[in-house]
């Protein structure tokens, strides 16, 4: 009798770890909340179906079926983007004087180059007695713009900043991106906090390619750095075009985790242990993985 109650003492007297989402109190009921991952999943994903078409049950299912794509999707919390978001992506064409050099730049139309455009564009500039030349369009140009007004920041900081190629290098991979070398961060309204002993990982919402906007992931010990985690970001776009950001749109997903330290060894299979995994997901058609291996199933067959 001691020890059941010792048992139930230590169940509930166990805190439950928490995370907060903390924003200024004049955004509070303004903008959209983080909510569970679940909630905002991808739509590609939420609208597919589980099976094939023609394809009999003995077959493969959808990515849809499989419980791991699941869980990356569903696990952890999104911060949805609290306001629509201007992008435009063009290229600038350079104006040369009779000399070749540059005295001028504009932004090119999309297609060939526009001369009638770049005449227009030159009026009333000092290029009277110069034969005016320009060069392809080329430099691939970015801007990115939330409205006019719009204040995230408790400390009155700017929605939008910049970072400096410098501070990853020519070295980094991001320059292979037609604009990959342009490092923007976005002034993240949310501030986490989370319990003793727990961080979070700062990364894309899993599995969602509907944008361009991918982000510099990091891991933040959030239960002691109380203030904003601003997420730098870059376009993986190609294409020169305009868009808006939907706000509500997913953009940080964010995963807590304990902070634990954990063995790593290597060494030769267990067979037995692989032939009874692979013949226990033989008994049955699809969703071995779900029925006998996933500990939510597994909680689920338990507590019921």
């Amino acid at each position: 009798m001691k020890q059941l109650f010792q048992q139930i003492y230590q169940t509930f007297s166990k805190t439950k770890p928490e995370i907060k989402f903390l924003c200024p109190d004049h955004l509070l009921g303004v903008i959209p909340e983080p909510v569970e991952a679940s909630k905002l999943m991808p739509d590609w994903f939420k609208s597919l179906s589980r099976d094939i078409e023609g394809v009999d049950k003995f077959g493969t299912g959808t990515i849809k079926r499989c419980v791991p794509a699941l869980e990356a999707i569903s696990q952890g919390y999104i911060i949805p983007l609290w306001a629509d978001l201007h992008v435009k992506v063009s290229r600038r064409i350079n104006i040369l004087n009779e000399k070749g050099e540059k005295f001028a730049e504009i932004e090119a139309a999309k297609g060939p180059v526009d001369q009638d455009h770049v005449m227009q564009h030159l009026i009333g500039e000092e290029f009277e007695g110069h034969k005016v030349s320009t060069t392809e369009a080329g430099e691939w140009y970015i801007k990115f713009q939330f409205k006019d007004g719009l204040e995230v920041g408790a400390l009155g900081e700017k929605s939008l900043s910049g970072h400096s190629w410098n501070q990853v290098g020519d070295s980094c991979d991001l320059k292979k991106f037609s604009l990959g070398k342009v490092l923007v961060k976005f002034t993240n309204p949310w501030v986490i906090e989370t319990s003793k002993g727990w961080s979070v990982q700062i990364k894309n919402p899993a599995n969602n390619f509907e944008w361009d906007i991918c982000l510099m992931e990091g891991v933040v010990d959030t239960d002691t750095y109380h203030t904003n985690i601003n997420f730098p970001f870059f376009w993986r776009g190609s294409e020169e075009g305009e868009w808006v950001i939907p706000r509500g749109t997913p953009i940080a997903h964010v995963i807590p985790f304990k902070r634990e330290s954990i063995k790593l060894s290597t060494g030769e299979i267990d067979v037995n242990k692989l032939k009874i995994c692979n013949q226990t997901l033989a008994t049955k058609i699809t969703g071995g993985y779900r029925s006998y291996f996933w500990h939510k199933r597994k909680k689920a067959n338990l507590d019921g």
